[in-house]
């Protein structure tokens, strides 16, 4: 199923947390850092990429990092979240250095975590992006790390209808990927940041990309775009980004978060952490921009 670069078996790495992860995400770089989980919001007027073959996915090139999508539909944010939830389960069930970890859970109860409204659509939606993590098939080369073929979720059973066994779902993560968490290649993602920037994917793809990055260096747009999956115009893409950057500063108290229009970054992307500073409590309740002219306005998440 997987190819890696040596025989040495793979395990689930243990991370340096001493206080766990809590309610926290954890993703590596390669995922962040690449397009897998797009920011574009898919539906009839924008529909999913369906890959039947290679194909190349933006990705950081200063990082070396390069991704395939190889089979399956295209990821979105809304598939980003259900999949750190379950890496977050993965790293704190105590199964680190193990190579299976299944995450068994119920439908009711995953939702609930991810602060989803329950509802039939929500459940719906939820087996969507549960069927398209299974799907999809990727090929990594992140130098000195990984290089081989993975799958997001190896196997995954899920309960009939009369079916009497605990779980709805017993979900098996390909162990492959805890290579991409080697050599401090992973990051932290605060539950509730990420969760306030709900409604506005490139905020959440954006919010991902610079949280694996200590001191992020100047950035254009257009390099931006292609990291955020996004097929759109230039012009049309900035008028998304600027309001989805003030969204991550307001959540995380980032010093800056903006594109510049003057001086010697002009035009380009900043990001300055500093002190984190607390955000006000109106961080969550950011009013979502209608999307611009020519983009379709779909929302990944039901009934919330």
């Amino acid at each position: 199923m997987t190819a890696t670069q040596n025989s040495t078996l793979t395990a689930w790495p243990k991370l340096p947390l001493p206080h766990g992860l809590g309610k926290n995400f954890v993703t590596a770089h390669a995922l962040a850092r690449s397009a897998i989980f797009s920011t574009q919001s898919y539906c009839k007027k924008a529909p999913r990429p369906q890959y039947s073959s290679k194909t190349k996915l933006g990705a950081t090139e200063t990082s070396g990092i390069e991704v395939f999508q190889a089979a399956g539909q295209g990821l979105d944010q809304g598939d980003a979240e259900v999949f750190y939830e379950l890496l977050r389960r993965v790293f704190n069930s105590g199964h680190e250095m193990h190579r299976e970890a299944h995450v068994c859970f119920n439908r009711g109860e995953l939702i609930k975590a991810l602060g989803r409204a329950a509802g039939g659509k929500t459940r719906k939606l939820l087996d969507d992006s549960l069927d398209r993590l299974f799907h999809a098939e990727f090929e990594f080369s992140v130098p000195g790390i990984f290089i081989g073929k993975s799958r997001l979720i190896l196997k995954m059973y899920r309960r009939e209808c009369k079916s009497t066994t605990e779980y709805d779902y017993d979900v098996l993560l390909d162990v492959e990927l805890g290579r991409l968490f080697e050599s401090g290649q992973w990051t932290l993602l605060r539950r509730s940041e990420l969760q306030s920037l709900r409604g506005n994917p490139v905020a959440q793809g954006v919010y991902a990309y610079y949280s694996t990055h200590r001191s992020p260096y100047p950035m254009r747009p257009a390099t931006l775009q292609v990291l955020m999956g996004r097929d759109m115009q230039l012009s049309k893409f900035v008028k998304v980004l600027i309001p989805a950057l003030a969204m991550v500063k307001q959540a995380t108290g980032w010093t800056k978060c903006e594109l510049e229009l003057t001086g010697k970054n002009a035009g380009k992307v900043v990001v300055e952490k500093g002190e984190r500073v607390k955000a006000p409590a109106s961080a969550g309740k950011t009013k979502v921009p209608a999307p611009v002219a020519g983009e379709a306005s779909c929302g990944p998440y039901g009934d919330i």
